[in-house]
């Protein structure tokens, strides 16, 4: 693989010697949500709702949490709510069974979220996204990256309540070193995501389940 010589100069970061291949995976997606989470706004004290727990939702949901906020999340699979916890939830809900809306406002006294990460490429999310939002709050989009999506919501979300909906792709240069402090100082935590090891010869199982999550999978690591 080469890299560019400005890439050397400023994008790249030496390993701990006692660093594995394994945790140095984490470095790129949490270098990517650490961005998304500064774009998102000022977390700190404030109440920021996470839709998703999936390997990418779930290190939003800790790095919120790192930097301040008070996170509440959902997902439909348990075993993922359970991690949410583990990874600093205050509360994990189930979508296809709680008001999702309405907890948030029992949570907080009936104000709705400051800020609402969606971590699922799913479009019809985000009018229910922009439900958990506050109004003056902001909707970060994180897995709408296709093309060809398009995506529906009610104009006065954005209009009247103020509502501010971002992106955020890639990651910065500028945030490289607090990413891997991030990742070294807590590779105990983020170990516990990696819930599948494959061999170089069962990729084709590794992607299958990528596409197709079980009820237990998570992060998926292909060995060298």
């Amino acid at each position: 693989m080469r890299a560019m010589p400005r890439i050397v100069r400023r994008g790249t970061i030496s390993v701990p010697g006692d660093g594995t291949f394994e945790e140095t995976s984490f470095f790129e997606p949490v270098t990517t949500e650490l961005k998304a989470i500064r774009k998102a706004g000022n977390a700190r004290y404030e109440v920021v709702f996470v839709i998703g727990q999936g390997p990418i939702g779930l290190l939003l949901t800790f790095l919120a949490r790192d930097a301040g906020a008070t996170v509440l999340t959902s997902d439909p699979l348990p075993f993922r709510r359970k991690m949410s916890v583990r990874f600093g939830a205050a509360a994990a809900f189930d979508p296809a069974v709680d008001d999702l809306a309405g907890e948030v406002r029992k949570h907080r006294g009936g104000m709705a979220a400051d800020a609402v990460l969606l971590a699922v490429p799913d479009p019809k999310l985000v009018p229910a996204a922009l439900e958990i939002t506050r109004p003056g709050g902001r909707l970060l989009l994180f897995a709408q990256n296709d093309p060809s999506m398009q995506i529906q919501f009610p104009a006065a979300a954005v209009g009247v309540e103020e509502k501010e909906i971002l992106g955020s792709y890639s990651a910065s240069v500028d945030l490289h070193e607090r990413s891997a402090d991030l990742v070294f100082k807590h590779r105990a935590v983020f170990r516990d995501l990696i819930s599948h090891r494959f061999q170089l010869e069962s990729i084709t199982q590794a992607f299958a389940m990528a596409s197709q999550p079980t009820d237990d999978s998570l992060k998926l690591v292909v060995l060298p």
